[in-house]
């Protein structure tokens, strides 16, 4: 075990994307606007409402922490009074305006109603042996007819018909196509396609809006385009996909379909370093919200527009 730490530790500073120069047609200009936070303990989501209020899941708190678009902090949710929320690890806005919580503890999802209609609770179906769904991420089509829910323990993804309920449960223990080692959390891309980040596979796997595998997105590694723990993803207006590696401390970015666009880089050509990044999403502006877990805070980066 020492020894495989000790070569992790010597391919991470002699081969990492921070360590190697960045080629110019890879460097994706950014910046931090600012960072949110106050009183978080090792957050791990983040999601944005239609009038720009930041929810952040902060599990170690049994909560969402709600902060105003100006930053400060605007409210707390815990769940209903007669069951509270356990270790949330994700939480995601739906088009209705519903907040859709990965009550993780609970081994449920949460579902927080517009207007101050109170809560839903939607129980997951169980894994073999009546093991119970360990859900680490959540999102929502956008005509909000299918829920997708990473059960990360399980190895698998758990897809729900809104209209229904009917599950449809794919994915099992392992390394082929289809296949998870700890699946933490997805994303939609405009055109539904579900992107999965494997926290110790290493990789994104796509499902095609037909509930069919799609693909595999890079693989383990250190260097540019490679993954070593790639945790947050979201995908942005135009499809591209940013994947946040929460050892390597950096945000890359793929195409649609996984064709290596960049990483994220400050004003000198160099990585934009991030603490531990989990969760992300993007805002209706464009800006990606960054979650740094052992910072305890959001991070709200602009990406800018290349030069006309």
């Amino acid at each position: 075990m020492k020894r495989a730490l000790h070569i992790a530790t010597i391919l991470l500073a002699l081969f990492s994307i921070a360590a190697q120069p960045i080629p110019a047609d890879k460097c994706i200009p950014a910046h931090v606007d600012r960072v949110v936070g106050d009183k978080l303990t090792m957050p791990s989501d983040v999601t944005v409402d239609a009038l720009g209020y930041v929810y952040v899941a902060d599990g170690v708190n049994d909560r969402i922490v709600r902060f105003a678009p100006s930053g400060k902090p605007d409210g707390i949710l815990t769940g209903p009074a007669d069951s509270p929320m356990s270790r949330p690890l994700a939480a995601k806005f739906d088009a209705n305006g519903s907040l859709w919580i990965a009550d993780t503890g609970n081994h449920r999802l949460l579902v927080r109603l517009p207007d101050n209609q109170g809560y839903q609770t939607i129980a997951l179906p169980a894994a073999a042996a009546d093991k119970p769904a360990v859900p680490s991420g959540v999102a929502i089509r956008t005509d909000c007819s299918r829920t997708y829910v990473v059960d990360n323990a399980n190895h698998r993804i758990l897809i729900r018909d809104n209209a229904s309920g009917h599950w449809t449960i794919m994915g099992q223990w392992g390394i082929a196509l289809g296949q998870f080692r700890w699946p933490f959390m997805i994303c939609l891309t405009p055109d539904n396609y579900a992107t999965v980040t494997e926290a110790v596979g290493a990789r994104l796997q796509q499902i095609s809006p037909d509930n069919l595998w799609a693909g595999q997105i890079s693989r383990f590694g250190v260097a540019l385009g490679d993954l070593y723990r790639p945790k947050g993803v979201a995908a942005d207006s135009s499809g591209r996909i940013f994947v946040g590696d929460s050892t390597l401390g950096v945000v890359q970015v793929f195409g649609a379909r996984g064709d290596l666009l960049g990483v994220l880089t400050d004003d000198n050509n160099q990585p934009l370093r991030f603490s531990h990044p989990m969760g992300m999403c993007f805002d209706s502006r464009g800006l990606l919200y960054v979650v740094e877990l052992t910072a305890n805070r959001v991070a709200v980066v602009h990406i800018n527009r290349p030069s006309q």
